[in-house]
């Protein structure tokens, strides 16, 4: 049995990562915007969207499955590396010519085309590095993956922040070249991290690459779809809207996507592991740790929702270039309630794929891909940029929707059902008292949305002394007294006690020297057949 304190560990190396990402990221951002005009800033926005999708097709469900499968059966996966390399670098090899082929069909401008092929040639080596990244999250190893995410962001924001500022009038394909020297750094330290690996094997082995591929594909084909209805919207307007619609859009989106930091942090790359190995015995310690990571999230999210809704217009005002970005504020507007529901998504749906859901969220994410693009095709001519903010979040209230009514009885537990829906009360009281105090300074507003939110979460018991206290243990603060006055909560239970959870075990970080306690269960080989797909 390892503690909870662990994972809170894990939580924090992956934080700060994520912090320094967000940071770079954002400020990058600011920049990109302060120098280019909305129809540039919009341009670079889509060729940044072509590369997200065509990682999502090099990557096709691989990182998933091999952080699933070594979390599984870590000491059967010495060749898995190998293999997926050699994936993702025939994938890319196909789609390459596709994407260039497509690019030249829509008629965009060279300098744009170019940018695309630059921004594709640095997913390579994002791929590359993924591919390690996704074996150390299987083993539950974050100190480097950490590093060499945060290394990706902050090279490629030094090196773009430097050529607009001294570059007059940069093209787009200077600006990508920035992302191409981040990725190469990025995947050259993820490969160092490696040197002391003596059991992986480098041994191309076709057959099991082809068997890995196989057992990948519902993975693959879901992240494809999914990564196709969220970005599509972009592509749609960019042929349906002037250009400076898409810039007012894209930026808006931009703060969106650097708003899901604190989900990337804790589901995606923390739990899902954890998920992973908990999905092999009995699901009541899963459905607590679901249960507390939505409630988490649940806070977190109402928090960012309140502050984007009411702060917008000060928010766009300080990031971007006055007037030029005003329209972004609606846009933001109405993007920032799918924050909520995203954060939510994000637990079950990386649950589901721990269970080996891959099919069932293959068939939700198709029937999504029709929907949305319908409801674009329908709000975009009418209200631009805004109608496909709104889609996007209406899209986030089905995906909810979808997913707990295919997940198993209980998955989601009444627990957390009220959490969530006590955390949106509160959130939508505290709006309703800022609007009515009639404030509107920015720092005034913020405060007060937070203070009467932090009251709300106290006072309809989303949060109450007990969970305080179990907090503080994890990270070895305060007293780690139990409630009850007997034995820390931090010690003789790993940090669980008032938490809840008995037993949840993390594995070590292998740079500890600490061997780890893993279930003794087996899955089936990826040779084989492909594993823990839901066949039902």
């Amino acid at each position: 049995m390892i503690s909870l304190r662990r994972t809170a560990q894990n939580i924090l190396i992956v934080g700060s990562s994520h912090v320094s990402v967000w940071v770079a990221t954002f400020v990058f951002t600011v920049v990109q915007a302060r120098y280019l005009d909305p129809s540039r800033f919009g341009q670079l926005a889509l060729a940044l969207a072509y590369a997200a999708f065509l990682l999502i097709f090099v990557d096709f469900g691989t990182s998933t499955l091999v952080s699933r499968t070594v979390a599984q059966r870590r000491d059967e996966q010495q060749s898995v590396i190998a293999a997926t390399l050699l994936i993702r670098s025939v994938l890319w090899l196909v789609a390459l010519p596709l994407l260039l082929v497509v690019s030249l069909v829509l008629g965009y401008d060279a300098d744009l085309v170019r940018a695309i092929l630059v921004l594709a040639i640095a997913t390579l080596f994002v791929s590359w590095g993924g591919a390690v990244t996704a074996y150390l999250l299987g083993r539950e190893e974050f100190l480097f993956p950490s590093l060499s995410m945060s290394a990706y962001r902050i090279v490629a924001a030094i090196v773009g922040i430097a050529i607009l500022v001294l570059v007059p009038t940069p093209s787009l394909y200077l600006i990508a070249c920035a992302f191409l020297v981040g990725a190469m750094v990025s995947a050259g330290l993820l490969f160092y991290a490696l040197r002391g690996q003596k059991a992986i094997v480098w041994q191309i082995e076709p057959r099991r690459a082809v068997a890995l591929l196989r057992s990948a594909l519902p993975i693959g084909a879901y992240l494809v779809v999914g990564t196709f209805y969220f970005n599509v919207d972009l592509v749609m307007l960019e042929g349906m809207a002037p250009a400076e619609n898409v810039g007012w859009y894209a930026a808006a989106y931009r703060l969106f996507n650097n708003a899901t930091l604190v989900e990337a942090i804790v589901v995606a790359r923390v739990l899902y592991p954890v998920f992973s190995r908990m999905s092999l015995g009995p699901q009541e310690e899963l459905r607590v740790v679901i249960a507390k990571a939505m409630s988490f999230l649940a806070i977190l999210g109402g928090a960012v929702v309140l502050l984007f809704v009411l702060c917008a217009d000060d928010i766009v005002r300080i990031l971007y270039s006055g007037d030029a970005y005003a329209p972004t504020a609606n846009a933001l507007r109405l993007l920032a309630p799918g924050l909520f529901f995203l954060y939510l998504n994000s637990v079950v749906c990386n649950a589901l794929f721990a269970l080996g859901y891959e099919k069932r969220l293959l068939a939700m994410a198709a029937a999504f891909a029709v929907l949305n693009v319908g409801a674009n095709l329908v709000a975009i001519p009418r209200f631009a940029q805004d109608g496909a903010a709104a889609v996007t979040t209406l899209t986030e209230v089905g995906l909810l929707v979808w997913l707990t009514s295919i997940a198993p009885p209980r998955l989601v537990s009444r627990e957390a059902v009220r959490d969530v829906a006590k955390a949106a009360l509160a959130a939508a009281l505290a709006g309703v008292v800022v609007v009515l105090s009639g404030a509107t300074a920015l720092l005034i507003v913020a405060g007060l949305a937070l203070l009467v939110y932090a009251a709300g979460i106290f006072g309809l018991g989303v949060i109450g002394p007990k969970d305080l206290r179990a907090i503080a243990g994890l990270f070895g603060l305060g007293s780690g007294r139990s409630p009850d006055g007997d034995a820390s909560a931090a010690e003789p239970q790993d940090g669980i006690g008032a938490l809840g959870v008995a037993d949840l075990r993390v594995v070590e970080d292998g740079t500890a020297g600490r061997v780890p306690d893993l279930d003794p269960q087996h899955v089936r080989d990826v040779l084989a057949e492909p594993i823990a797909v839901d066949h039902r």
